[in-house]
């Protein structure tokens, strides 16, 4: 199928894209703490009104309730440029998100994954590369999570032996191994193992 008339999306105006920015995040957060109103229109002039932008991160923030995770993701944009438009799906997940994301499809169908197992396999792995000790990890791992269930690419899955779980909904799944299949010029490699010998190959 193919658009009838191709609509170009202008970049918001400052007030405008604040308005955007606060209905995604909502007030139950942004009233949370006297500060986070201010560090959230730092975070929204970071989005250089781009709208999906504006609502991608709006969505992840949702569950940053504390000036510490608005300050963190304030230092993380900074860090980085935004991608191009096409590449705005994974805009968020530039907080080293995309690879953990993308390593939850290594896990079995249906597979209930331990949260702190999960975030011990992304420190193990070097995908929170720019913490020396899993202690420091643990916070910033803690908050990828949060950000992926917000934004509806990972579900809480209740717990085993106490311990919290998330899973990875089969077409959110079968989405990331086509991701990881399909862009070979991504630097890291993993491997898929199941009975003894690798079936597939996939790219993160």
């Amino acid at each position: 199928m193919e658009a009838q008339k191709k609509i170009k999306v202008k970049c918001l105006e400052t007030e405008k894209a604040w308005e955007l920015f606060r209905d995604k995040v909502g007030d139950e957060t942004l009233n949370n703490q006297p500060d986070i109103p201010n560090l959230a229109k730092q975070v929204a002039k970071r989005c250089d009104g781009l709208p999906l932008a504006l609502i991608t991160i709006g969505y992840a923030m949702v569950c940053k309730k504390t000036t510490g995770e608005w300050k963190y993701a304030i230092e993380m944009l900074q860090r980085c440029a935004l991608p191009k438009l096409e590449n705005e799906v994974f805009l968020f997940l530039k907080f080293s998100m995309k690879c953990c994301l993308l390593y939850c499809c290594l896990h079995p169908e249906d597979y209930c994954i331990p949260k702190r197992r999960l975030m011990e396999y992304w420190f193990c792995e070097g995908l929170l590369n720019e913490f020396d000790r899993i202690s420091e990890a643990q916070m910033p791992g803690d908050s990828i999570i949060c950000s992926l269930i917000s934004a509806c690419l990972l579900e809480n899955d209740g717990e085993i032996d106490g311990e919290d779980c998330v899973e990875m909904h089969d077409e959110i799944r079968g989405l990331t191994l086509w991701i990881t299949g399909k862009f070979e010029a991504i630097e890291n490699n993993f491997f898929c193992k199941s009975r003894g010998s690798i079936i597939s190959r996939t790219r993160c």
